[in-house]
């Protein structure tokens, strides 16, 4: 994908919310996602280890290593695609959390991605998705780092992952798309933290598609995104999607 297709998994448009917020949220059940992306995590620390990249996140730092002969699938002939977006002085959704509200001050957001294909992804996936990403991302990397400001005018530090790994075979396609973070106070404790993971899986041509959103974080909207009929109501967290339609969303029992 190109550096002029629109910007994946971030809006920089200011968008109407919808509600803010934590949304009611039902018991989780379980759901595969996309083979090829492994997460593990506890309340502060997270470890993701997908197709040729290993993320670390915690109050410590972001750090991400990536292997570029097995970074997503080198077979396909599709490079590797970096970019480095300036967050500073950008208009940007708030982030709404359960202990405060956070608006970016400063900051970037590093892409790194691979497609596998280019194809359209079956419904809910819009029309209008579909022209922003036309490629399957196999996979996609994000980290944003910065600071934002709180209600109260105070700065704190974030740490964000942002990641995305898709598969479309002839069986189907699925999708993972998990977004974690810190909110990092000049104490260095962590006042609020996302984490939003978002799974979908169907069968041919989008058979039987089931799909949703697991949140063991303080960090949760909804907005309407900006991909046309079909992608209002999304589940957000500031600017950051995690699936481009209304999914309904859980809660682990050990939450």
């Amino acid at each position: 994908m190109s550096s002029g297709v629109p910007v994946m998994r971030i809006i920089f448009t200011t968008l109407v919310a919808v509600a803010v917020g934590l949304l009611p949220a039902t018991a989780a059940h379980a759901q595969p996602g996309a083979p090829g992306l492994t997460i593990k995590e506890s309340r502060f620390h997270v470890k993701a280890i997908g197709p040729g990249f290993v993320l670390r996140l915690s109050p410590g730092g972001l750090h991400v290593g990536i292997d570029e002969e097995r970074f997503g699938d080198p077979a396909t002939g599709n490079p590797i695609e970096r970019q480095t977006i300036d967050l500073t002085g950008r208009t940007l959704r708030p982030f709404e959390c359960r202990n405060g509200t956070y608006t970016i001050r400063t900051g970037t957001f590093k892409r790194t991605y691979r497609v596998s294909q280019f194809a359209k992804r079956p419904l809910p996936y819009t029309d209008g998705f579909a022209a922003g990403a036309p490629g399957i991302f196999t996979p996609f990397v994000g980290e944003l780092e910065g600071t934002v400001t709180d209600a109260e005018g105070r700065t704190l530090r974030f740490l964000i992952s942002d990641l995305v790994q898709e598969v479309l075979t002839a069986d189907g396609f699925s999708a993972t798309a998990p977004i974690h973070g810190l909110f990092i106070d000049e104490q260095g404790r962590v006042r609020d933290r996302i984490s939003l993971v978002g799974r979908f899986n169907s069968g041919p041509g989008g058979q039987g598609a089931t799909y949703g959103i697991e949140d063991r974080g303080t960090c949760r909207q909804i907005a309407d995104l900006p991909y046309g009929p079909g992608s209002e109501r999304a589940v957000v967290t500031g600017p950051l999607f995690v699936l481009p339609f209304s999914a309904p969303v859980t809660v682990p029992d050990d939450h």
